[in-house]
């Protein structure tokens, strides 16, 4: 092949080269982060309450408008069911039952109930009126959850199944001890 003829294959076959349709391999893309900041929803914590004998009545101020004044009496302790006719015996030894008194003396409307309340006793920890056989006490009546208006007084017993009948009582309206009262 003559020289001029090999020269116009290599330019041709150059030319030819870059009218190729180029191959574009798909490429992952990043993932874009969205990082969404949202603020904390604010709790009142008590760091340390009022510790009080029971049967004493304690003042009790939360936020604006919120006053109350709550006595818990000295338990009565039974190692038998709560009625003569009805019920079951304590499964973790003692029944302690307080009869509570609520006053709501601020200007707003308050919710309390049970869940407000816990036994802490030695041996056992936190202890609430829906574990054990509280529920199944045969007592005649608890303190049911209640709105409690601005001037209002409502008083109802709580009772606890427990391995102590010495221990302490806690009002907890936000989970930690606001007050507590020792038996």
């Amino acid at each position: 092949m003559p020289v001029r003829a090999v020269a116009s294959l290599v330019v041709l076959a150059a030319l030819t080269a870059g009218c190729s349709r180029p191959v574009h391999r798909p490429q992952a893309q990043p993932t874009p982060t969205v990082t969404v900041v949202k603020p904390a929803p604010t709790k009142t914590i008590i760091r340390s309450g009022r510790v009080v004998r029971a049967g004493t009545t304690v003042p009790f101020q939360a936020q604006a408008g919120v006053a109350l004044r709550i006595r818990a009496s000295r338990p009565s302790v039974s190692t038998h069911r709560l009625s003569s006719s009805y019920g079951y015996a304590p499964s973790h030894g003692y029944y302690v039952t307080f009869v509570l008194t609520l006053a709501n003396t601020g200007t707003s409307s308050v919710d309390i109930g049970p869940g407000d309340f816990f036994v802490r006793v030695s041996r056992q920890g936190k202890v609430t009126t829906l574990m054990g056989n509280a529920p199944y006490s045969g007592a005649s009546a608890q303190l049911d959850t209640t709105q409690l208006d601005a001037g209002q007084t409502v008083s109802g017993p709580l009772t606890f199944d427990v391995r102590s009948s010495h221990g302490t009582l806690a009002f907890a309206p936000d989970g930690s001890a606001a007050i507590s009262w020792t038996y």
